[in-house]
């Protein structure tokens, strides 16, 4: 008789396995928000497959500082196990908000209950402060190459036309504190004196630790010239306070509770 049982229990045991790994395919979550001084967090569209778990998370900057996210600062706590993920830092202005797909890969973090998140790895840098002074850059280029601070800049290419203007540049930043280039406050000068804001002045700023090497690029289209051809006129990239040093404030990390949506993930894996 106990080896019937025993057996009948081990039946039991497969057969719910097997049930279990045929059902659940996708495991999914309820959105969560939580809201302190300085940010509002949203974490939608959580889900958990073999492959590991991830979800939208948005931030919306509440302070008048810039809010820089480091995401391999943050930890999940799933099944008994903490992982990393590991994504790009994001920078969100003052009063902005931006969102990350958050991704840790690996089955054994296929979630069947609810996990918790810690959001960690976010900081404050004061906007006004840490401006570096750089040189007016002429186009055609005179020379290739500048200094800013901690900030190595090189002039990649430049392409002028009689309607835009357009110029590439490679940025490496070996300084000892966090740099931020802000594309919107660069402009340019013309041979009349009038200035000009960039044209993708609405791209997100970059955000730099030390070592790390990026591009960008600054436009001008259907700025008015004396000869109404700008590949004639001579121009000068004034960066201003586009270049910045900052030391960062650490805001308190977050613990959130990501919940199991359990009539979802039924409805999902029918």
């Amino acid at each position: 008789m106990k080896k019937i049982i025993i057996v009948f229990v081990l039946f039991f045991a497969t057969f719910s396995t097997a049930i279990a790994q045929k059902v659940y395919k996708k495991i999914f979550y309820k959105p969560q928000t939580i809201e302190t001084n300085d940010l509002k967090v949203t974490i939608e569209d959580a889900v958990s497959t073999p492959a590991g778990v991830k979800f939208k998370l948005k931030l919306i900057n509440k302070t008048t500082d810039y809010l820089i996210y480091k995401p391999n600062e943050s930890v999940f706590k799933i099944n008994g196990k903490e992982g990393k993920p590991n994504e790009e830092w994001m920078i969100i202005r003052p009063n902005e908000s931006d969102w990350k797909v958050i991704d840790l890969k690996g089955s054994e973090y296929m979630a069947t209950q609810n996990f918790n998140f810690v959001l960690d790895g976010i900081y404050k840098a004061k906007i006004n402060e840490g401006a570096i002074a750089a040189p007016d850059f002429i186009l055609p280029p005179s020379q290739n190459e500048f200094k800013a601070g901690g900030f190595s800049v090189v002039h990649v290419s430049n392409k002028k036309t009689t309607a835009r203007t357009d110029a590439k540049f490679k940025v490496t930043y070996n300084g000892d504190k966090i740099g931020i280039f802000e594309p919107n406050k660069v402009a340019m000068k013309m041979p009349d004196g009038k200035e000009y804001a960039n044209y993708y002045s609405n791209k997100e700023p970059i955000v730099f630790e030390k070592g790390k090497e990026q591009n960008f690029s600054v436009a001008w289209k259907d700025v008015p010239t004396a000869s109404g051809d700008m590949q004639k006129a001579d121009m000068v990239i004034l960066w201003r306070e586009s270049f910045k040093e900052v030391t960062p404030k650490k805001v308190p990390s977050q613990n959130l509770e990501i919940i199991l949506d359990q009539e979802m993930t039924d409805l999902k894996n029918k």
